[in-house]
Formats: structure tokens, C-alpha cells, sequence
């Protein structure tokens, strides 16, 4: 134990709480008797029609399988009350295996290859269920188990209280329940067999929706089993003409557990059969496990305590190592039970040691107590079982799924009834994955859809440029997509470009931006997508741009002959923010807009903001000018507020340094723009750090220049103060824009 789970756990810590104590030994002791109930109720599914000889034998194996894996589960789990046994959604597969083995081989002699067979693929469900568990605990991978569809698990869930429907009649009569038999069923020697257990199952299933106690349960099986023995009383029916009617099981004797499998029985295994049923077993694996996940899950909001969710895949996996060793069928954590001792007030391992040692007394020293149960409340617990699962999947899920994916269970369900359990399955996987394929193709794959007016870069131009980048940013088109790109969306995508490059009553279009930030990947068939959509921009002359392409997709689109080459039609670029800066770049370059402001002095790009004729050159007469080399820090992230500076030439970059000292560019400025305002102004500590990129020339205003300016020439201080209030509005309108566009 302390090898897998890194110390030994003791039933209790500190101090005995003999309150508790008491209240530990109740809870274990109602989850004993009800475990016991449910093996007995098991085994007699499993082990019906052909193979009721051997049921003795069944719920021996099965009793051992409840001993260990209560044991180990109470021992190893990361809940201290956890609660586990037999479950009934693999042993409802397991009697299927069954019968189907029982039908399909020739009997010999008293069935004993059959049986041979059937307890062999019990033994390999439960190892293979173990490891299974184990592997995944040990991976850390619970939780990908979850990815099954939700309504598929109920289809599957709805489906397996049909098969303990049906199963329960064969308990009851010895006969399966199936539409041929119908009216066999409705003859009154046969009717009196099972009208008592569904009478029973009925009053239990209506009370407990009444009044969901955990005392219900084990006063339900006492009126049960004592109305029972009462009505053959009053009829005057001794003990032996009751069994020779057919309404106890066994008789069983005390202490008769051995291996299930003697190395003389082995030869007797159908290896052929067995290996047919691999797909079954292998369904096995997989609810058991979603079923587990969800269980330990439920538990963990019940009580409002974490749970280790691997750990609990390892404790359960060394259980059913153990328990499939010795014949056990798979079992893991009872929800209910597990719940009990908390609903009680106690929280101990002791619970569920103790409901194990019931089980090991009752294998070891008093199984022949079990031939006195009646088949009628056998019967009664499976036809609950069966009818809780109908109810939650088929009522309760109305109220809470979307129609379609209560149809896709319904589906399951008859598909299970009229072809069998595999063909359920498969059909509700395909099903699902049509729904999947449908519902994601109605997703938007386009996140947002802007424009060059009103998504700029970060690239902080003057007033002049800014215009002309306002007055022709209907010439980009910008789409940012989202999610997994596949068939059913990657053609609506194409469509969208296409409406969009043909549009006559928009600007003509110059760039079209596909922005991969939120795009999880892509599937083989959108490369055709978008080897389209170049031949498109090469037809009506735009360029298309990919933008924050990661490496992943990168390697896929390349793999698949997406070329990403530059060309005249094409580009791509690690960012949208660059990208943009490219697209107005190229803008600007065709107006004529960038070589006039180049050859500007800062004189000349204030003039208009200063009405003085020599208010400029005033101004310009407290401020220090200065030339810096590329990669020269103007401003360093965290300095206290100093200064601005008037940019003439050059070009800086304002970066923020973040945790994981990673440099994030916030914005590009040119020349006539202004840097470190905020700082001035606030009088905080630099956001950021300002660093030239080639050699600038900028004019620097300190906080002791600006308030000279102030104090000595108000008209000039006026006059600087409304030039940056127009800055820093244009600079919030253009964020506001963006913001309005992605809303929209």
C-alpha cells in the first residue's frame, strides 16, 4: 500500500469517538447487509437458466470479490467513508456474456463448459477492469475518461436498466423476458412468480422518491423477506415444499469457497468464445470506469470535500486485481452507501471495513443463511435497480438535456433491446458524433469580423496618418477565428471570404487578415479551404494573411501542401499586431503619407497646436534635444515619473516585461507621437519601458520644464496641455472603436 499511495492509512485517527464509533459500526453494518443483498441479487443474474446450478458457486465467487474490494477501496481511498462493491452496470453485461455463451454452446452434460467459460471471462473482466484503472491512475488521466458524450453514458446507463429489467424476470421464472414470451409471461403459474417482486420493486422505487432515507432500504428488505415467510405461514407450506416450488435459492454449504478455476477446468475453457466477447468485456472497461469517475464525483459534492480522483483509479484498480483473483466481478464506489455514513455523521474507514467483514462472515461462516432468501425480493432488487436507471434516463433527462440528446438516449435504449448492447453502443457513438458534427458546424468559426477603420495596430502614428489609415482601413478585412477548424466549417469560411472579396458596396478589398490566436486546430480538409482561398486573393488581386499561426498548426498546414511561402498574394506574421502595422504600412506607402512626415522637424509637426507665431519656438526653449542609438532605453519599467519625450525621428517600441520575464510589445510609435505622458501626468511609476529601435532623434520635457511653463508662460502651458488632451482622446476613441467592433 505505501508503495502505491506513499503511506499506510489506519481506520481512524486520534482519539475514538465512541459516539461515532457506534455510528461507523451502524453505517457499516446497513451497508453489509445491502451489499450482501445486491451480491446475492448479482449472482443470480449472472448465473441464471442453464447455468442456476452453479449459483452456489456464483455467490461465493462474487461475496469474495465484495470482501476485497470493500476492504482495499475503505483502505487506499482519498475519502475516508468510501463504500464500495459489485456494481450492477458490469454485472448487467456480465449475465448478457452469459447468456449469450449459454446459447450459443452445445450444453455438456450438466453445462459445466459453459460455466468454466463464463467464470474465465469473469476473472479476465475483472483483472483487465483492474489494470485498466491502474494505468490510468498511475498516468494522471481520470479525467479523460470524461470526453465520452453525456448522453451516450445515459443511453448506456438506460440500456442497463432494461438488461436487470430483463434479467430480473429470468430470476424470478427461469425464463427471458422477451417479446415472444409475452404472453407466457401473463399465465398464471408463471404470472404468481414475478408479479410479487415488480409489486415490491414498485413500493420501494415510490418511497424512496417519497422519502430517499437510508433506513429505507433495510426496512423494505425486512418487510420484503418477513411478508414473504408470512404468507407461506398462514398458508401452512413447510420450509421443504417452499424450496421445492422454486422460490428460495440454494441450498448452499457453509464454507465452501475454493478457486474458481482448478487447473483441470482450465482445458474445459472455450478460448474462441471467450476471445468473441473481448468488445463486451472491453465495455465493460469503459463504463465501469466513466460510471467509477462519476460516482467518486457525485460523492465529492455530497460530502464538499476534494477527492483525488487518480487515486481513487489506483485504489479500486489493486481492488479488482485482487477481487478477479479469486472470481470477483468488477466493482467500485456505491454512491449511496459511500454518502450514508456522512448523512449519519460519521466519516471512517470503519464503514466500509466493516460492511466488508459482514461479507467475509457471511462467505466464510454463513452462507448457508443465503438459501433462505427469496427469489421474489432477488427479483424485486434488480427490478428496482432497472427502474431507477429508465427513470433518471428516460424522465428526469427530459427536464434537463436538450431534446436531441434524449432522443439520441431513446435511441440507445431500443437499438440495446432490439439488436443487443454492442450494437447500442455503436450506434449511440456514430449518433453522437453526428450531433457533435452538426452542433459544432452551426458554431462561429469566425470569432470576430473588423475592419482597418475600426481595428488599428498598436502602432501609434500622428494625427495626419492616422486619418488616412481611418479613411481607407475599410480595405483590410480582419476575421479572428476561434475553436477547431473542420469540414463543416472551413467551407462557410471560404463562402464568408469570397461574399466579402466580391462585395462591390464596400472599399475594394487589399488585405484579408485570418487571425489563429483561438483556433485549437485544424482538420486535413480545410487545407483545400485555404489553398482556395489563396487562388482567390491571386483573382482579385488582395493579399491574404496569416497571423498568429502557431508552430503546431504551422507543421500541420505545411504537411498537408499548404504552402506558407511569402509571395505577392501572401503573408503571414507572428502577430495580428503586426500584421495590421504591415497592412497600414503598405497603406500609407501608396499615399504618400510616411516620407512627408519623415521630413518633418518637430517644429513643423507642432506648428498647428501652438497659435503664437513664435509660441513653438517658446515651447521648443524648454525642451532638451537629444539623439539616441537603436536599442537605447528611454524609460525603464518601474522609474518614477521624470519625463516625456516629442519623438522627431526614429521609432521606439513601449514593451511591458511581464512575471515570466517575457517583453510584450504594447505599442510602436513614430515620428510626431509622444511617450511616458501618463507617468507625468499621474505621477506614477512607469507602466512600461520605452526603447528606441533605430536611431531616433526626440526632444525631452521634464516635470521641473513643465512647470516652469506653467508658472511663467500660461498661454504656452494651455496651448501643450490641450495638443496632449486631443492626443490622449484620439488615442481612446480608436480603443473605443475597437472595442465597439468586437461587441458587435
Amino acid at each position: 500500500m505505501s508503495l502505491l499511495y506513499g503511506h499506510v492509512v489506519r481506520p481512524w485517527e486520534g482519539r475514538i469517538d465512541p459516539v461515532k464509533l457506534v455510528t461507523s459500526l451502524t453505517a457499516g453494518l446497513i451497508s453489509g447487509i445491502l451489499t450482501i443483498v445486491m451480491v446475492t441479487a448479482f449472482s443470480a443474474l449472472i448465473f441464471s437458466g442453464p447455468l442456476s446450478g452453479f449459483i452456489s458457486h456464483g455467490i461465493s465467487f462474487i461475496l469474495f470479490g465484495a470482501f476485497v474490494i470493500g476492504a482495499v477501496t475503505a483502505l487506499t481511498s482519498s475519502y475516508a467513508g468510501t463504500v464500495a462493491r459489485p456494481h450492477e452496470i458490469p454485472a448487467a453485461i456480465l449475465a448478457l456474456i452469459a447468456s449469450i455463451i449459454a446459447g450459443k454452446m452445445p450444453p455438456s452434460g450438466s453445462g459445466h463448459d459453459v460455466y468454466i467459460t463464463v467464470v474465465f471471462i469473469i476473472i479476465v473482466t475483472s483483472i483487465s477492469t483492474g489494470l485498466f484503472f491502474l494505468v490510468l491512475g498511475f498516468f494522471k488521466a481520470g479525467n479523460l475518461i470524461r470526453f465520452i458524450p453525456y448522453p451516450v453514458m445515459g443511453g448506456f446507463l438506460a440500456g442497463t436498466g432494461y438488461l436487470l429489467i430483463k434479467g430480473a424476470f429470468g430470476v424470478m421464472t427461469e425464463k427471458t423476458l422477451t417479446i415472444a414470451n409475452i404472453f407466457y409471461m401473463t399465465h398464471p403459474d408463471v404470472l404468481i412468480k414475478w408479479a410479487p417482486g415488480l409489486i415490491l420493486a414498485v413500493i420501494l422505487f415510490l418511497v424512496l422518491r417519497w422519502r430517499n432515507h437510508y433506513l429505507v432500504m433495510p426496512a423494505w428488505l425486512l418487510f420484503s423477506v418477513g411478508l414473504f415467510y408470512l404468507v407461506f405461514f398462514i398458508g401452512n407450506t413447510p420450509l421443504s415444499g417452499i424450496r421445492a416450488q422454486g422460490w428460495l435459492i440454494g441450498p448452499f454449504q457453509q464454507g465452501q469457497l475454493q478457486h474458481p478455476l482448478s487447473l483441470s477446468a482450465i482445458s474445459s475453457i472455450d478460448i474462441a468464445e471467450a476471445v468473441s466477447q473481448a468488445s463486451r468485456v472491453g465495455t465493460i472497461l469503459i463504463i465501469s470506469c466513466m460510471s467509477l469517475l462519476l460516482n467518486a464525483s457525485g460523492l465529492e459534492f455530497i460530502v464538499r470535500e476534494d477527492i483525488d480522483l487518480n487515486r481513487e483509479l489506483r485504489s479500486v484498480g489493486l481492488a479488482n486485481l485482487l477481487a478477479g483473483m479469486g472470481g470477483g466481478t468488477v466493482g467500485f464506489h456505491s454512491l449511496s452507501l459511500s454518502a450514508l455514513g456522512y448523512t449519519m455523521g460519521a466519516k471512517s474507514r470503519l464503514i466500509g471495513l466493516v460492511s466488508a467483514a459482514l461479507c467475509g462472515s457471511i462467505l466464510f461462516f454463513g452462507s448457508s443463511l443465503l438459501s433462505y432468501f427469496p427469489k421474489p425480493v432477488m427479483g424485486a432488487v434488480l427490478l428496482f435497480l432497472g427502474l431507477s436507471f429508465l427513470y433518471q434516463w428516460l424522465y428526469e433527462t427530459w427536464f434537463k438535456l436538450p431534446a436531441i440528446d434524449c432522443v439520441l438516449i431513446l435511441i440507445i435504449l431500443v437499438v440495446i433491446a432490439v439488436f443487443g448492447f454492442l450494437q447500442g453502443v455503436g450506434v449511440g457513438m456514430l449518433v453522437a458524433v453526428m450531433i457533435f458534427v452538426f452542433r459544432y458546424s452551426h458554431v462561429k468559426v469566425v470569432k470576430h469580423a473588423l475592419t482597418g477603420t475600426n481595428y488599428h495596430s498598436n502602432v501609434d502614428r500622428p494625427a495626419g496618418q492616422q486619418r488616412i489609415i481611418s479613411e481607407k482601413g475599410g480595405e483590410i478585412y480582419i476575421m479572428k477565428l476561434q475553436g477547431f477548424i473542420f469540414f463543416g466549417t472551413a467551407n462557410d469560411l471560404f463562402e464568408q471570404v469570397k461574399k466579402r472579396a466580391n462585395d462591390g458596396a464596400l472599399p475594394p478589398l487589399r488585405f484579408l487578415v485570418l487571425d489563429f490566436q483561438f483556433v485549437n486546430g485544424v482538420d486535413s480538409s480545410t487545407t483545400n479551404s485555404f489553398i482556395k482561398m489563396k487562388l482567390n486573393a491571386e483573382s482579385r488581386g488582395y493579399v491574404l494573411i496569416f497571423t498568429h499561426l502557431s508552430t503546431r498548426l504551422s507543421m500541420q498546414l505545411k504537411r498537408r501542401g499548404f504552402d506558407l511561402e511569402k509571395t505577392g498574394y501572401f503573408a503571414t506574421f507572428p502577430d495580428l499586431d503586426r500584421g495590421m502595422e504591415w497592412c497600414e504600412d503598405q497603406i500609407l506607402e501608396v499615399e504618400k503619407a510616411t516620407p512627408a512626415v519623415q521630413d518633418q522637424t518637430l517644429a513643423e509637426q507642432l506648428r498647428d497646436f501652438f497659435p503664437p507665431p513664435d509660441g513653438v519656438d517658446r515651447f521648443l526653449g524648454y525642451l532638451e534635444r537629444k539623439k539616441a542609438p537603436g536599442g537605447h532605453t528611454l524609460i525603464q519599467q518601474g522609474d518614477p515619473p521624470h519625463s516625456l519625450y516629442f519623438l522627431e525621428s526614429g521609432q521606439v517600441t513601449v514593451q511591458l516585461r511581464n512575471e515570466y520575464s517575457q517583453s510584450i510589445r504594447l505599442r510602436t510609435m513614430g515620428p510626431g507621437t509622444v511617450v511616458g505622458e501618463l507617468g507625468l501626468y499621474l505621477r506614477t511609476n512607469s507602466a512600461a519601458s520605452v526603447i528606441t529601435e533605430r536611431e531616433s532623434v526626440f526632444y525631452r520635457l521634464t516635470a521641473e520644464a513643465l512647470k516652469n511653463i506653467e508658472e511663467k508662460e500660461p498661454e504656452i502651458a494651455a496651448a501643450f496641455h490641450k495638443y496632449m488632451a486631443q492626443r490622449l482622446g484620439r488615442r481612446l476613441l480608436y480603443t473605443n472603436q475597437s472595442l465597439q467592433a468586437m461587441m458587435d
